[in-house]
């Protein structure tokens, strides 16, 4: 009995030990359950802080490139605004060319007629009392007088004329020095607004980059790419510029008065720039997403190295070797209006080059990959005065 009394006390003090053991474990666990449920929400809540900081972060930077856009939309507008100035005051100073050429010539010709017309006076002083009159009635027969009488009456129409003439000529050069005035303050007009205008695109400009050092490194080399595509799209345009102004010249030259302004574009003619086994096109005139792309690639399998042909005959105006943008590329000038352009081709493998003249079919490079391209593709464009990147037009109208 004694045994078992013992035995009972030893049981009791081990179930206190165990309850005592167990407890202090559930009250441990119960305060860990407690902390972490404590850390769980602190968590959760410093997630949502990020997340909205995120948020904050993304919508600022949303705001940034939206300004961004914009000063980049007032720089395309002050950069058309001083292209068209600049041609404004082309187009003005050779008005005033001309209008000194003019006053020029009609100086002269009024130089020669006042003193043909001196001449004509003096040999009349010289003649003293001697008048019409007197010469008719010298005459010794009707012969004599009627050709006398016709002499006179032609000389006296020759005086008339030549004080005519030259009250015209001297009437023609006031205004013509009228005009070279009107023409002088038209172009100190022009170039001032050109000052002011490119006084403001310095000013756009230097908000841009402003705002382009608050975009993340990404965004700010996807700026610079913008950035490098609008400067080669400017030398393009003056290239094609250029090549317009040339074609008016010699058409001008030539006696050609048909207009001002180059040939307007004809639609046709042209033949495919790649092997018409590769000219399969893989991307049309305008993106699958929807964006305007104003060209057509050919982007065949296999198509890498393969020849680029003109499509028409003309003369290259431009040729280049980027490592962004166009990558090597080629512009012709088709002499009808039309410019095409082959981009992306092979580095090395261009075989032109400016003001040669290429006939239909000829080879003037090789398809690659170079510059902003993600595999080997020709890009191919057609555009029409004056020749900018919003002059592009739908190639398939022309092949």
């Amino acid at each position: 009995m004694k045994h078992i009394g013992k035995n009972k006390i030893i049981v009791c003090i081990a179930l206190i030990l165990i309850m005592i053991f167990f407890g202090n474990i559930i009250v441990s666990f119960a305060e860990s359950a407690s902390s972490l449920k404590q850390q769980q929400a602190e968590n959760e809540k410093n997630i949502k802080d990020t997340q909205k900081q995120q948020e904050e972060i993304r919508n600022e930077m949303t705001g940034i490139k939206k300004e961004i856009e914009d000063l980049n939309v007032k720089i395309s507008g002050y950069e058309d605004e001083i292209y068209d100035l600049t041609s404004q005051i082309d187009e003005t100073e050779k008005s005033i060319e001309d209008a000194e050429t003019k006053i020029e010539e009609a100086q002269r010709d009024l130089d020669e007629k006042e003193d043909l017309l001196e001449k004509r006076l003096v040999a009349s002083y010289k003649a003293g009392d001697t008048s019409y009159l007197d010469v008719l009635l010298s005459s010794d027969s009707l012969t004599s007088f009627l050709s006398n009488y016709y002499m006179i009456e032609e000389l006296a129409k020759y005086d008339t004329q030549l004080i005519e003439e030259v009250k015209e000529t001297k009437t023609q050069i006031e205004e013509a020095k009228q005009d070279l005035e009107d023409s002088k303050v038209a172009l100190e007009e022009a170039k001032k607004v050109q000052e002011q205008k490119k006084s403001e695109l310095d000013s756009v400009k230097k908000d841009k980059n402003s705002k382009v050092t608050e975009l993340s490194v990404e965004d700010q080399n996807l700026q610079k790419k913008i950035d490098e595509m609008k400067a080669e799209d400017s030398r393009i345009k003056d290239a094609i510029k250029e090549a317009i102004e040339e074609e008016n010249r010699r058409l001008a030259s030539s006696g050609n008065t048909g207009g001002s302004s180059a040939p307007q574009s004809k639609p046709g003619g042209f033949i495919y720039p790649v092997p018409s086994a590769y000219a399969k096109i893989t991307t049309g005139l305008y993106y699958s997403g929807g964006g305007y792309h104003g060209a057509v690639d050919f982007g065949s399998a296999g198509i890498n190295g393969q020849p680029v042909y003109a499509v028409k005959s003309g003369t290259v105006i431009l040729t280049a070797a980027l490592n962004y943008s166009y990558g090597n590329y080629v512009i012709i000038n088709h002499h009808d209006g039309t410019f095409t352009l082959y981009a992306h081709g092979q580095s090395g493998s261009i075989c032109v080059s400016k003001g040669q003249s290429v006939s239909q079919g000829q080879q003037i490079m090789r398809v690659g990959s170079t510059g902003n391209s993600t595999g080997p593709h020709l890009h191919f464009e057609v555009r029409v005065s004056p020749g900018g990147y919003s002059n592009r037009v739908n190639p398939m109208n022309y092949l």
